[in-house]
């Protein structure tokens, strides 16, 4: 179908246009609110600046699509195959996309505020500096993706898959990164502030500079870990194993270590004033531990 003919049978009050073939067509700036797309090949097709709010865009196949500045609010974009699509800076807010295939897929600056993205593939999605305020990606893949300066508070990503992902300045401030697997991940100077971490990856992951205050760590594995000059005030790292981990410089107070693993890790410099390492197994680097530290060596 020709752009032309799918603009005239909307304009005439139809809807219905599942199935149909309009790749590579030109739809910029078309208004096309609650259309329904299901199932429909809309590869390459221009859509920037289109309104597509309440659009049914049901296991469409947009791949490699140009969605710059689009409005897909509301949207359902289930099982919808965004490989290598552009959709910088558009308007995702409330759109479902579970299941839906982002891989490689242009997200910079885009609104994803409450969006569904739970078991979707974005693996080395570019999702810079977006708003994705109180987001569902249980299950996500964004192995190696690019998070830089995003904005997840309050977001849902436990048992996402984050590993080798650069989210350097994000914030996660209590989101939920329970089971999720950070290995190898970038989260310099990111805000994790009251963040659940329980039984997260997090080995040989980058935490310096971050705020990781009043988050809970039980469990995770934090083996290999730079959390050099990172805030762990009030943090819970009970059972934690923290093999091998850079704490230099770290704010430690009143951080709950209790039965953790601190095997060969450096604590040079860190702030333990008030700090519980009761049943912890402690052989840190050489360091001068304050006199109201509380530990135990088994």
């Amino acid at each position: 179908m020709k752009a032309g003919e799918l603009l005239e049978r909307y304009n005439k009050g139809f809807r219905d246009f599942s199935d149909i073939d309009i790749s590579r067509e030109n739809l910029s700036g078309a208004g096309l609110t609650a259309i329904d797309l299901a199932n429909a090949n809309l590869s390459e097709t221009n859509l920037s600046c289109t309104t597509l709010n309440e659009a049914n865009l049901y296991n469409a196949n947009l791949n490699t699509a140009v969605l710059y500045r689009a409005s897909l609010s509301d949207a359902n974009l289930c099982e919808a195959d965004l490989n290598g699509a552009s959709l910088i800076k558009a308007d995702l807010h409330g759109a479902r996309l579970e299941r839906a295939k982002l891989k490689d897929a242009d997200l910079t600056g885009a609104n994803l505020n409450a969006v569904s993205l739970a078991n979707s593939d974005l693996t080395g999605a570019n999702l810079s500096c977006v708003s994705l305020v109180g987001a569902n990606l249980e299950g996500a893949n964004l192995t190696e993706a690019f998070l830089k300066g995003a904005n997840l508070d309050g977001a849902k990503l436990n048992g996402a898959i984050l590993e080798g992902a650069n989210l350097s300045g994000a914030s996660f401030s209590d989101a939920n990164l329970s089971h999720a697997n950070l290995s190898a991940s970038d989260l310099s100077h990111a805000n994790l502030y009251g963040a659940n971490l329980s039984d997260a990856l997090l080995s040989k992951a980058d935490l310096s500079g971050a705020n990781l205050s009043n988050a809970n760590l039980n469990d995770a594995d934090l083996k290999e870990a730079d959390l050099n000059g990172a805030f762990l005030v009030d943090a819970q790292l009970g059972r934690a194993c923290l093999d091998g981990a850079n704490l230099s410089k770290t704010n430690c107070y009143k951080a709950d270590f209790n039965g953790a693993l601190l095997l060969r890790t450096n604590l040079n410099g860190a702030n333990l004033n008030c700090t519980n390492f009761s049943n912890a197994s402690l052989q840190p680097v050489d360091y001068e531990i304050d006199r109201n530290t509380q530990y135990a060596r088994d």
